[in-house]
């Protein structure tokens, strides 16, 4: 071995030049996507952008749930909550399984931001890709698909559960 550390799957580290690499393309894509996030109609923060991604991701969600998926501790994620709510994003209601408990979705005006998000970011994401090669679009989309493999979080409380499921 040339030194090079064994990763969690036995395949061995990637040297620290082709990690520096790969982290400057990512802050790139992660600025560009900061900048498709701007602008829009409704202001909201960056941690209340996470919040919409997750309900749309999840649909319905507990609160502890969706505290996890940010997180965040459980009053942080109400306090959100409250502020979305405020905003019209937002809609709190009672479980069908559980009165007792309350799930979180989004309102039709939050389904409305996050479209208008999902095509801004889409936009920002066909106009880099039109400046690729296809070889490279390809190359970039198995790559993307086994790096997202690689890092992909665990799954958020749905309704009923009280534990964060992991994948």
């Amino acid at each position: 071995m040339t030194g090079q550390g064994q990763g969690e799957q036995g395949a061995a580290t990637p040297p620290p030049d082709v990690i520096a690499a790969i982290e400057h393309a990512l802050s790139a894509a992660a600025l560009a996507w900061n900048r498709a996030d701007q602008g829009l109609e409704e202001h909201v923060s960056p941690v209340q952008l996470r919040a919409v991604e997750a309900l749309a991701r999840y649909g319905e969600v507990n609160l502890r749930g969706l505290a996890a998926e940010l997180d965040v501790i459980p009053s942080s994620a109400s306090r959100l909550c409250d502020r979305l709510e405020a905003a019209g994003l937002l809609i709190r209601e009672h479980a069908r399984a559980d009165r007792r408990e309350i799930v979180l979705r989004l309102s039709p005006r939050g389904e409305e931001l996050y479209a208008a998000l999902t095509r801004r970011r889409r936009a920002v994401v066909a106009d880099a890709l039109a400046r690729m090669s296809p070889g490279s679009r390809a190359r970039l989309l198995d790559s993307l698909q086994e790096f997202g493999r690689a890092v992909a979080p665990g799954e958020i409380a749905a309704p009923g559960e009280r534990q964060r499921r992991r994948a």
